[in-house]
């Protein structure tokens, strides 16, 4: 499985998950598209909205969501997050998947 897919996945999981914790859960990619002279041709670029994945709402919570499926290379996830200034009842989450875990492990950075 190539890690887009990967990916993918896991995103789609961490959503479902969310949505059984009472989250009302979208996903917060925006596509851009340049045209690149060289090739002729439009070039799609994905980029994350506030930097995360996932925007879940619940009726006393905002969380901004990083999805991550192991534990190595948390740090930029972590700074980009760190730096992110929000209200007091928003939280920022790094959702950490282990492969063949049922539960993924909730990072929580604080503001």
């Amino acid at each position: 499985m190539n890690t887009i897919t990967k990916g993918n996945r896991y995103k789609y999981k961490t959503k479902k998950w969310l949505e059984n914790q009472g989250f009302k859960v979208e996903y917060s990619e925006m596509v851009r598209y340049y045209f690149d002279k060289n090739k002729n041709r439009m070039i799609p670029i994905k980029k994350d909205l506030f930097f995360s994945d996932i925007i879940a709402v619940r009726s006393d919570l905002v969380a901004f969501v990083q999805v991550k499926v192991n534990r190595r290379n948390l740090s930029p996830a972590k700074a980009l997050l760190g730096a992110l200034a929000v209200p007091k009842n928003v939280e920022k989450w790094i959702v950490v998947w282990t492969p063949m875990k049922n539960e993924p492990d909730i990072i929580k950075i604080a503001p």
